[in-house]
């Protein structure tokens, strides 16, 4: 191998180890946008979280049924609402996000988690829709089932969660595109409900959550 070989060789393996470490690094700064569970939880207890790319989210709580369930809403974001006293529903119909609360009068049928998911599923295919079921979690107080359905905009990613043992329930959607933002936050506050279930029962209800970021 002559000298101009030679060269050409270490040219060549300093190019690529530059294009690894760029790529290398886009990938770190890829996952250091990426919103997690924990980030979102933080977000809600501080009543307010920025992203990265500047969107500010905002939290609030509000009652509901008269067993006064504290539950997280987006702040400043819906613009239609719909309620009778069995329950509520909140739209935003730019972002097609809804968080749907229910504390039907007729008494829910127990059943286990499983179980409720089969019947989800053949619900929804009993309609013509197909159901991919992503989640199934049972939290001490609340269960959920994370699961997407298509429609003519897209795939909608929902999150239908229940007290375990208890009447009030609900339905949280967005956009599949949009999963990993208003999705990981509306999870977020299903798990921020089930925290404030399980501080009720031990009589601790003085935590940040609690301070009543709620409009009431």
């Amino acid at each position: 191998m002559n000298l101009d070989e030679k060269i050409a060789l270490l040219e060549r393996a300093r190019r690529q180890k530059v294009r690894e470490e760029k790529e290398q690094a886009e990938q770190r700064k890829e996952e250091a946008k990426i919103l997690t569970l924990s980030d979102a939880l933080n977000g809600i207890k501080a009543g307010e979280m920025r992203l990265e790319n500047g969107e500010l989210f905002e939290f609030e709580t509000r009652k509901y049924s008269d067993k006064n369930m504290s539950l997280v809403l987006f702040k400043n974001f819906y613009q239609a609402t719909q309620e009778n006293d069995e329950g509520v529903i909140y739209l935003n119909r730019a972002h097609e996000v809804s968080q749907i609360i229910s504390w039907p009068k007729e008494r829910v049928k127990p059943m286990a988690l499983n179980q409720w998911a089969n019947m989800l599923v053949n619900g929804m295919a009993a309609n013509g829709m197909h159901v991919k079921i992503g989640k199934k979690e049972q939290l001490d107080h609340v269960e959920y089932i994370c699961f997407d359905v298509p429609t003519g905009n897209g795939w909608l990613y929902n999150i239908v969660f229940r007290v375990r043992g208890g009447q009030l329930m609900g339905n949280y959607n967005c956009m599949k595109a949009e999963q990993d933002t208003y999705g990981i936050f509306l999870e977020a506050m299903v798990i921020t409900f089930n925290n404030w279930l399980a501080d009720r029962e031990r009589g601790d209800l003085s935590g940040e959550y609690n301070k009543e970021q709620s409009s009431e």
